[in-house]
């Protein structure tokens, strides 16, 4: 009964320790790469990237051997892009008949591997031109995985399969679909034949926006949005670059800013005009009371020793200005006819100009001077 006891106990004991073995040796198992397509869907003449990542651990590896094996049909192998962690020549690549192997040696005159983190290696196909719409895999695997000393490393060893979406050939064409501004109609009605046009808007809009479309996948670039100044012409260019970027296309669409409303300048000037017309009434109403001051509606009075003279009006309405001067000559200025650079003289009251005055004077002088110039000869003959 003892002895079955003890079996009993040693074969648990042995179960449990290979329960205990057999996990650190699925720890072991690593991860080193994993594998991506970009893009993961192209038309014919595209370039595709079939991209290895690597993942930073423990144990750095110091070789390996990449297996990628794709349609010849479908893909065309171009070569190889690394990273600066893969120096030149340390991985050499072969292909033949739609398989490549790509095999790494690290420099061993470092003394040590270097890290490896990120994308290290890009295997690079283009898209056959004249494929039709389907799908294609590539196939990669990494073995041979080793550490500097030449160990091999426990990895995941899976193939994997990435699968490619082929679409139809890109378009050569280049042309719109759609031409619409935000603001106005354009001249003539769009039309994808037509290149040329022209939009008229109001002089307040300072930009335009076009909502645009190209046909079969082409791409669209409008040159500008803004405007010149009120009244200016603005070109505004869009151009169609097709889907497989081979041809181009352009529309003119020249935009015309309407002027400052004309509309506020005449109404501006009218009211400029309505002032004018304003001051001259005041001055024509300060010259009546004026007027009205000196004697009455229509009349001027000038009182001198007891007699009150009158002046007549003259055409337009206002009094002639009569002087007397000390010589008793009457002086009559000019009529309200006279051209519009010269001013009218205006009498305030009795008093008169103080030029008038000046040239009355100096009229008496030489007046005088004359008379005295022929007076002493006569009285200086014997």
């Amino acid at each position: 009964m003892r002895k079955t006891k003890r079996l009993f106990l040693l074969f648990c004991l042995c179960a449990l320790w290979a329960n205990l073995v057999s996990v650190p040796a699925a720890a072991d198992t690593t991860t080193y790469f994993s594998y991506s397509l970009e893009p993961a869907s192209a038309s014919g003449g595209e370039l595709v990237r079939l991209n290895v990542q690597a993942y930073e651990t423990e144990e750095t590896a110091a070789g390996f051997r990449l297996r990628v094996q794709y349609d010849q049909d479908k893909l065309e192998f171009l070569g190889t892009e690394t990273d600066g962690a893969i120096k030149s020549g340390t991985m050499r690549t072969s292909d033949s008949s739609g398989l490549i192997y790509s095999v790494y040696v690290c420099n061993t005159e470092k003394g040590y591997a270097p890290r490896l983190s990120g994308t290290i290696v890009s295997f690079l196909f283009q898209v056959s031109a004249q494929v039709k719409p389907r799908k294609t895999v590539l196939s990669i695997s990494a073995d041979q995985i080793c550490d500097y000393d030449g160990h091999p490393l426990e990895a995941n060893r899976a193939e994997d399969q990435l699968s490619l979406k082929i679409l139809s050939p890109l378009s050569p064409k280049a042309s719109l679909t759609e031409l619409r501004p935000s603001v106005g109609t354009l001249d003539p009605e769009f039309s994808p034949s037509v290149c040329h046009y022209s939009l008229a808007v109001d002089s307040g809009v300072n930009s335009v926006d076009f909502q645009t479309a190209a046909a079969e996948g082409g791409n669209v670039r409008v040159c500008r949005k803004t405007l010149n100044a009120a009244g200016q012409q603005t070109q505004i260019v869009i151009t169609v670059t097709s889907a497989d970027r081979t041809e181009t296309a352009e529309y003119l669409v020249t935009v015309r800013r309407a002027a400052k409303d004309s509309g506020t300048s005449a109404s501006s000037q009218k009211s400029r005009r309505k002032s004018a017309g304003a001051g001259e009434t005041l001055l024509s109403s300060g010259r009546a009371s004026r007027t009205a001051s000196g004697g009455g509606a229509g009349t001027h009075r000038r009182q001198g020793k007891g007699q009150t003279k009158k002046r007549p009006l003259s055409p337009d309405g206002e009094s002639g200005l009569n002087f007397q001067g000390t010589a008793g000559t009457a002086m009559q200025t000019k009529s309200p006819q006279q051209t519009s650079s010269e001013k009218p003289l205006v009498l305030v009251g009795d008093r008169m100009p103080s030029f008038f005055t000046g040239i009355l004077a100096a009229a008496l002088c030489v007046t005088v001077g004359i008379a005295i110039s022929l007076w002493l000869p006569i009285h200086r003959r014997p």
